[in-house]
């Protein structure tokens, strides 16, 4: 495993922070304005970083609820519960502590005192978009007279389409995954166990100044198919696959979203081969379909198909969008159009990522594959560019 003074440092863009900021608040201002909504009640992590750049101790809010974020419609933006921390144009004040860790085990009183201030910001009779919180909470603005709607769809749709600067951030955040990637590729040697493997990846993301990995998604050798068996202290062996999922939250809090799969050695079996040119001729045909004007439904529609075999197993989705993590939209496979699709139109200045999984119902290697893209006028762009495996693909 490489020292710290051999971790790899990918020089970072310059970006406009201010303008950053700016586009995204103005996103959501937008959204709070079609919507009619008086106040946008914000605790999702990802919600508070796209709002106001909120970072600080993002995955424990991810369980324990000690933020909240009042963005009014008359301009103010008050945090609740920011320890004290100074952030330009953020009215900081105490938390509501809506969790069992800060509030106690009867949250009734906390979740009134929350209301009264919803209804201080709000106005009596205001209209109230908040996101998912405890049933009580939710109870008590009903019962302060508030009217309240769902507000994961307003911030979905907000950061749908992407800045400049947003890109930027998004393909910093590729080439911090992709260094990670090419360290543990060099580490692929056999006896190496599935976690050191992935703990270069979370070592390369937070020295370059990422986040966190959304999942260990890194399996090898029989237990590559089924996917989602996360990484384990299984030794790698000679002639083994390795698939992974980097699925890193990155530097700026951007995502970077890609899979490979590996052979470790240099005889693939036919089997191997035949799975990983299956998934590779997968993403490659959904990926030319990501042009603006295209629908969802059209691209579900005109996604590749595998043979039978492969249906079961298939992943849960052929792509989705990717922003500070996985975002709107997600496109079903089109067996799973009738339960899970929704409809809608892919724009210019938006991410996707486009996902293969192969492996059959009989059992035998399975291959993950997953390439990101921005959608332009002149059609897709290919961010992710680490390469494949042509002994797999020859």
């Amino acid at each position: 495993m490489p020292s710290p003074a051999h971790v790899p440092i990918v020089p970072p863009p310059v970006v406009d922070l201010d303008a950053l900021r700016s586009y995204r608040l103005g996103r959501v201002r937008q959204q709070m304005e079609a919507a009619e909504v008086d106040l946008l009640i914000l605790l999702n992590p990802a919600s508070l970083r796209y709002a106001v750049d909120w970072r600080e101790y993002a995955v424990y809010q991810s369980r324990i609820q000690v933020y909240d974020l009042f963005v009014l419609g008359s301009g103010e933006l008050i945090l609740h519960g920011g320890y004290g921390a100074d952030v330009p144009g953020l009215e900081v004040r105490p938390t509501h502590a809506l969790n069992g860790f800060d509030g106690g085990l009867d949250l009734v009183e906390r979740a009134r005192r929350f209301a009264a201030d919803a209804v201080a910001a709000a106005g009596p009779g205001g209209r109230v978009a908040v996101e998912h919180v405890n049933p009580s909470a939710t109870q008590a603005l009903v019962d302060a007279g508030l009217v309240v709607v769902d507000a994961e769809p307003l911030m979905e749709a907000a950061r749908y389409v992407k800045s400049a600067e947003e890109i930027a951030c998004l393909r910093h955040s590729v080439a911090v995954a992709e260094a990670a990637m090419d360290l543990m590729r060099t580490a692929l040697v056999p006896g190496v166990t599935e976690n050191q493997l992935l703990a270069l990846l979370h070592q390369v993301n937070v020295a370059n100044d990422g986040e966190w990995i959304d999942g260990r998604m890194l399996c090898s050798g029989p237990r590559t198919n089924p996917w989602y068996q996360v990484a384990t202290d299984r030794a790698v062996q000679d002639g083994d696959l390795l698939a992974f999922d980097t699925d890193m939250i990155g530097p700026f809090g951007y995502s970077a979203d890609i899979s490979r799969t590996w052979l470790l050695g240099e005889r693939p079996t036919a089997t191997q081969r035949d799975r990983y040119r299956r998934a590779h001729a997968e993403i490659t045909h959904n990926a030319a379909l990501l042009e603006p004007g295209r629908t969802f439904r059209e691209l579900s529609d005109k996604s590749f198909r595998q043979p039978t075999e492969f249906v079961a197993n298939r992943y849960t989705c052929l792509a989705h969008g990717l922003g500070l993590t996985d975002e709107y939209p997600k496109i079903p496979y089109p067996i799973d159009w009738a339960t899970d699709g929704y409809d809608g139109e892919l724009v210019a200045n938006t991410v996707l990522t486009v996902e293969s999984f192969v492996g059959s119902e009989h059992g035998g290697p399975g291959v993950k594959l997953e390439d990101m893209y921005l959608v332009t006028d002149d059609g897709p762009e290919r961010l992710s560019a680490h390469p494949f495996e042509e002994i797999l693909l020859s």
